[in-house]
Parts: C-alpha cells; structure tokens; sequence
C-alpha cells in the first residue's frame, strides 16, 4: 500500500488527484531548474520562462495516456475518439443512477448508433448499459477509468475502438 493510498484510506479519486498536483509541482521545480540553473519563484513568472513539461509517476508509458493528459479522463477519451475517429459523429453522456461516475459515448454513422463505449469505474458490476446495447444490435466496449496499471494509452485505445467499428 502506497503512502498516498495509506492517507487518503483507499480512495482512488483523491490519490490520483494528489499524485496529478505532486507531479505538477515536481514539474515546474524541475523545468525553472533546468531553464536557469536555480530555483525559480512560481506564479506567472516562472510560467512565462520555464517550459511546462508534465512527469508522470514511474511505470506509466511516454505514450500519452489519460494519465499523462493535461484534462479529465473524459477530455482525454473525448479527444483521442473526435481526432482518430472524424468520421463518426462521437457525443457523449453521463450515467446517471450510479454510486460510481460513468460516461457513455455514442458512436454514430449516417445517423444510425454503431458503437457505444463506457466508461467506468473498476468498482463498478453495472451492467444496464452493456445489456441494452446487446438488446439493441449495437456494439459495446468498456473501459476502466481507475484500473491501477491501466493508463488506457491512446495506440491501446484506438486499436479497440477502431476493431469494434
């Protein structure tokens, strides 16, 4: 068990949230450092000479990922789906009625739903969405928004989407 994971007694939203804050900071110290040779003070200055490079945690790939994104995990799906899939017509939604947060996007074609992709917490069993999809013909694909050792990488990400289509 990590420290973080020890602090926020097994909350996986507020230690991911710390982690992305601790990341961020290292960041900049280490961007001023390297720009100047010294320690900058942060605020605007330091944002407008130091580069802003965004480390991740040992273990997560370079390959962009949604961990390594600057947005939500829903931006990043969000972005990887509407660049590497143009031409589908890609909205998405909440689902509501959960005790975990989901998001459900709907891939679309000539006006017909072909794929819909959720997006969901690993603590979740819910399986409505899944099943109306199977009901109705449409195809289904899930991913794991909090999965420990599942950055959802983009190459990962569009090689499922783009299978299923």
């Amino acid at each position: 068990m990590s420290l973080l994971s020890k602090l926020f007694g097994g909350d996986k939203k507020a230690e991911k949230a710390a982690k992305d804050l601790l990341n961020g900071l290292f960041s900049q110290a280490s961007s001023a450092v390297r720009t100047t040779g010294t320690p900058q003070a942060s605020g605007e200055d330091a944002a407008e000479s130091a580069p802003q490079e965004r480390t991740a945690p040992s273990g997560i790939p370079a390959e962009e990922n949604q961990y390594s994104f600057n947005g939500t995990y829903i931006e990043y799906f969000n972005k990887v789906f509407t660049e590497d899939f143009a031409d589908y017509d890609i909205t998405y939604e909440a689902v509501a009625g959960r005790s975990t947060p989901a998001t459900v996007f709907h891939f679309a074609k000539g006006g017909a739903r072909v794929l819909t992709v959720e997006l969901m917490s690993e603590r979740s069993d819910a399986q409505g969405t899944k099943i109306q999809c199977r009901k109705n013909g449409i195809k289904y694909l899930r991913f794991y928004y909090d999965h420990h050792g599942w950055w959802n990488a983009r190459s990962y990400v569009t090689n499922r989407v783009r299978g299923e289509l």
